[in-house]
């Protein structure tokens, strides 16, 4: 590798191809139940499975932002980095001044012109949600924001990654496909190269009910499973194998969704 192309190389990179490897645990379970022919070991499996798939999705959150961090600290100085990521940083330094989180602009406006000064590095622990690991809509939405990320499901919202609600297995796994090259070949080199218009994601006019997100109803009803399976509500499995195939499918493409418009905050003043 040329000296050029080291300083341009990206964290985020070898972060995507190594996401498609951490699955082959839940691939392993899978194949795993569909050999079984003890009803009462498949049982065990298909719920050890729910509990990995949810596991899997809040260790994304965490080093997606984590990989970001990496990457900005690399390539920009601290004045480069966009606004809201500088103030979010900013936070872990100063004290709320009333019950709704409020801050004091005059001390944050001194910290981000000393941390300019200094070109201080980030961390990532500001931007992470740390009073729920879970990562529910609410959550996932609260990281991203951070990030300078806004109505992150209302961008998914009638994309063309909605096809996989349509239950047709050949198209989403064409998506799926598709969804990772395109990742890592956008995030080759910084600045990466995103356009989420070309899986239209972009905001629509309007408010976007809960319910009427299919993403947010999907991970809503996902979460469920894993708090009955991991509180000892209900000892019963509640998904067949073709149904936990389709989730884990439909949470790989939310994680490349994620992957896609969170690096592409740093880049597009749209999302900031």
């Amino acid at each position: 590798m040329s000296e050029e192309d080291e300083e341009s190389s990206t964290f985020a990179s070898l972060f995507i191809i190594e996401l498609e490897e951490r699955w082959s645990e839940i691939e392993i379970l899978i194949e795993q139940i569909k050999l079984q022919t003890n009803d009462d070991v498949k049982n065990v499996l298909c719920r050890s499975a729910v509990v990995l798939l949810v596991a899997h999705l809040e260790g994304f959150m965490k080093e997606a932002a984590a990989t970001l961090i990496k990457d900005l600290n690399k390539h920009c100085s601290f004045l480069e980095f966009p606004k809201r990521i500088q103030k979010t940083f900013c936070s872990l330094y100063l004290s709320n001044i009333n019950d709704s989180g409020g801050i004091d602009n005059r001390i944050q406006g001194k910290l981000l012109e000393k941390f300019g000064e200094l070109n201080a590095r980030l961390s990532v622990e500001p931007f992470l949600f740390e009073r729920n690991k879970n990562p529910s809509p609410t959550v996932i939405e609260i990281i991203l924001n951070n990030f300078g990320v806004k109505d992150f499901f209302k961008l998914l919202h009638k994309s063309s990654l909605d096809i996989v609600f349509e239950n047709n297995s050949s198209e989403t796994l064409t998506l799926l496909e598709d969804l990772k090259n395109y990742t890592i070949q956008a995030v080759v080199s910084y600045p990466y190269e995103i356009d989420l218009e070309k899986y239209n994601m972009s905001i629509l006019d309007g408010k976007l009910a809960r319910e009427d997100s299919l993403w947010i109803v999907f991970i809503d009803e996902l979460l469920k499973k894993r708090h009955s399976i991991a509180h000892g509500s209900n000892f019963q499995n509640e998904i067949a194998v073709n149904e936990l195939e389709d989730a884990k499918t439909k949470v790989q493409i939310l994680q490349y969704a994620i992957t896609l418009v969170l690096f592409n905050s740093t880049i597009s003043p749209a999302l900031k």
